[in-house]
């Protein structure tokens, strides 16, 4: 008896990823392109930063059992339990037109897309944007999205965001070390394929900028990207952006580091990324900054370590992420 024939699954327009740092204005970017009625962006993944490292080198990810424990375990992690809809193992293993890993993603993705009844995905992890040369493997005709911030903001918003670095000297190099990453990416991509978008012009002037978004992924404009504070479910974000992402653009959510910021830190952050304030138009406000040596032995070992500490112990949800990376890590060895 023959086997019966897979279902047919549209073919979607080309993705596109959006790159940038943590606390850039991702997730407000997202929900105004998941606004689009073309256009579907989940929220955050983590499958090539969190997934793709753990898997065993041996997987035979060919072998549909081996395929199928994967795709269980990718849909069990708390990241894909906040997708609206939830995906579901048969329609993304029935999704899967091609072998290995890049497989699955778009897999998943083109399953999600098409559940939600529109034709082209994009994807926003921060994370992913360190990993653009393994993404650019399994999708060599992609298009990124590069979105900026003031690194000096991004320090600020860091402070009490749940995660990431806690001081002004740790900021500044996280910061930098995302914007050499995208681009290194947007070098290799090229312009035809690579769009830079600063979030203080998205905040100043929105249908402008969405405009030139949708001009380089090739959609037309539609005005409900701008009212995405009325559309579905809220992004499952820490307390304070959920908040904002139920509000219009904040026009005036920029230049805080201008009185959060001491003298001191201002000069720290610009001796460490000054040459990338300018090169994304950024005015800097102290001559010649320099940071002495007792400065930076203090920054990185004195005063950074505790309040990383006081961050993590206040983070519930921190804690079940590394209860979830260890079982994560016991039971991707068993994939293969």
């Amino acid at each position: 008896m023959s086997a019966s024939p897979r279902p047919s699954v549209p073919v979607l327009r080309p993705p596109f990823f959006l790159f940038g740092s943590g606390r850039s204005g991702t997730s407000l970017l997202t929900r105004m392109l998941d606004a689009h009625p073309a256009i579907a962006v989940p929220y955050e993944s983590h499958l090539y930063n969190r997934i793709y490292p753990m898997l065993p080198r041996d997987a035979d990810l060919d072998s549909p059992p081996v395929r199928a424990r994967l795709v269980r375990r990718i849909l069990a992690t708390d990241d894909l339990r906040h997708w609206s809809p939830r995906p579901t193992l048969e329609a993304t293993l029935a999704a899967i037109r091609r072998p290995g890993f890049h497989g699955i993603v778009e897999g998943l993705l083109d399953s999600w897309t098409i559940g939600r009844g529109k034709a082209r995905w994009g994807e926003k992890t921060p994370h992913h944007t360190l990993e653009w040369r393994l993404i650019l493997e399994g999708f060599p005709h992609l298009k990124v999205l590069h979105l900026v911030r003031d690194g000096r903001d991004v320090a600020v918003s860091f402070r009490t965001a749940p995660f990431g670095p806690k001081h002004v000297y740790q900021a500044a190099q996280h910061w930098v070390r995302y914007l050499t990453a995208a681009e290194e990416a947007g070098a290799a991509l090229g312009p035809d394929a690579f769009l830079t978008i600063r979030y203080e012009d998205l905040l100043e002037d929105p249908q402008r900028e969405l405009g030139r978004i949708c001009a380089f992924l090739g959609e037309d404009y539609d005005p409900t990207m701008l009212t995405f504070y009325r559309q579905g479910p809220v992004y499952p974000t820490d307390a304070r952006n959920v908040d904002r992402l139920r509000q219009p653009v904040l026009g005036d959510n920029r230049d805080k580091w201008r009185t959060r910021l001491t003298r001191r830190e201002q000069r720290i952050f610009e001796a460490l990324a000054g040459p990338q304030l300018e090169r994304y138009g950024y005015t800097r406000v102290v001559s010649r900054p320099r940071i002495a040596r007792w400065e930076e032995v203090s920054s990185r070992y004195l005063e950074h370590p505790p309040r990383r500490v006081l961050a993590m112990l206040r983070n519930r949800k921190g804690y079940g992420f590394a209860l979830e990376t260890l079982r994560l890590k016991v039971a991707l060895r068993r994939v293969g």
